[in-house]
C-alpha cells in the first residue's frame, strides 16, 4: 500500500523538477538540483548508472556523449574516467538548444542525496536502455546506499527495468517504488501484462508509478489509487517532445494539466517547474 504520508494531502500534487531544473541548469547537475532547493520545489527526478567500478554515478545517457563530447558506455567507465569528463555549456535539449552559461560536473549519487537530505523527495531512476539482467546490481546498490544514509522517507525508486526493482525490494523490503511507462513500452504487451501482474507488483512491492502524461485515460488515477498505488505523470512542459510519443500541444497539455491535477494525481515531473508552479497557483 502507498504510505499517504510520504505524499502529503494537504501538498498534492507535488511538482518535481526532471533532472534538476534544465531551463537554467544542465540536466542531473549538482548546480540544477541546488537551484531547484532555491526555488522551493518539492522535489527532483534524476536519472543513475552504475559504473565499472561499483559507483553510483547520477547521469541519463549510457553514452556520455550528447552531454560531454566523448563516446562510450558510462557503465564500463570508472569513477575516476568519469571525473575527467565535462558537461558541455550549450547543449542540444531536443526542441531547443541552451547556452547555460558554464561547464558543469557529473555527480555521484551519495553526494546529491546528502544535499538534498530533508529539503527534497527525490525520485531516483534507474536508468534502463534494455532489460539486462546484470543491472539488478544498481538496485542492489541503490538499495544499499538509501539504508546507509537513512533517507527512506525521502526518497523513491523508479525504472523501466523490472531487474534493478526486484533486487531492490529483495535487498530492503519497503523502500516506496515502482515501474515507470512510455508510450513505447507500453506497445510491448507481454512486457506490460508482466509488469502489471499482481504476482509481479507484490514481488518489486510496488508503491506508486510513473506513467507518461499523454498515456493518462480519464479514470487512470483513480484505478491506480484504487489498487493503493501512489502515481505520477511525466514530462510536464518538456524540452524534448519525442519523448510523449504523440506530440501534445500547449492547449491539451494544459487541459491534462488541470484534469489531472483535479482528480488526485500524487505528483508531476516536469522540464520546467516554474511555469507548474505557475500553473497550479503556487508562488
Amino acid at each position: 500500500m502507498r504510505k499517504e504520508e510520504f505524499f502529503s494531502e494537504v501538498q498534492k500534487p507535488y511538482v518535481l523538477g526532471h533532472r534538476g531544473v534544465p531551463e537554467e541548469h544542465q540536466e542531473n547537475t549538482m548546480a540544477g538540483f541546488q537551484r531547484a532547493i532555491e526555488l522551493g520545489l518539492d522535489g527532483v527526478e534524476l536519472d543513475v548508472f552504475l559504473t565499472q567500478d561499483q559507483r553510483l554515478v547520477v547521469f541519463h545517457d549510457i553514452n556520455p556523449e550528447r552531454l560531454t563530447g566523448v563516446s562510450g558506455d558510462i557503465t564500463e567507465m570508472t569513477w575516476p574516467e568519469i571525473q575527467d569528463l565535462t558537461i558541455r555549456r550549450t547543449l542540444d535539449v531536443g526542441d531547443k538548444v541552451i547556452d547555460y552559461g558554464r561547464e558543469e560536473k557529473i555527480a555521484l549519487l551519495e553526494n546529491v542525496l546528502e544535499e538534498l537530505r530533508g529539503k527534497l523527495v527525490v525520485d531516483i531512476e534507474i536508468k534502463a536502455y534494455s532489460l539486462d539482467f546484470g543491472q539488478r546490481r544498481t538496485g542492489s546498490e541503490v538499495a544499499h546506499l538509501i539504508r546507509r544514509m537513512s533517507l527512506e522517507k525521502d526518497v523513491f525508486v523508479t525504472s523501466f527495468n523490472l531487474w534493478p526493482l526486484l533486487w531492490l525490494e529483495r535487498c530492503y523490503p519497503g523502500i516506496e517504488s515502482g515501474f515507470t511507462y512510455s508510450p513505447v513500452f507500453i506497445k510491448n504487451s507481454l512486457l506490460r501484462n508482466l509488469m502489471e501482474s499482481s504476482w509481479m507488483g507484490k514481488r518489486v512491492g510496488s508503491t506508486l508509478t510513473n506513467m507518461s502524461l499523454n498515456m493518462f485515460d480519464e479514470d487512470t488515477v483513480e484505478r491506480v489509487h484504487e489498487k493503493g498505488l501512489a502515481i505520477g505523470a511525466w514530462t510536464v512542459f518538456s524540452q524534448d517532445s519525442k519523448w510523449l510519443g504523440d506530440k501534445i500541444s500547449s492547449d491539451k497539455e494544459l487541459q491534462l494539466v488541470q484534469s489531472l491535477t483535479q482528480r488526485g494525481i500524487d505528483y508531476f515531473i516536469t522540464d520546467d517547474p516554474v511555469r507548474l508552479k505557475g500553473v497550479l497557483g503556487r508562488s
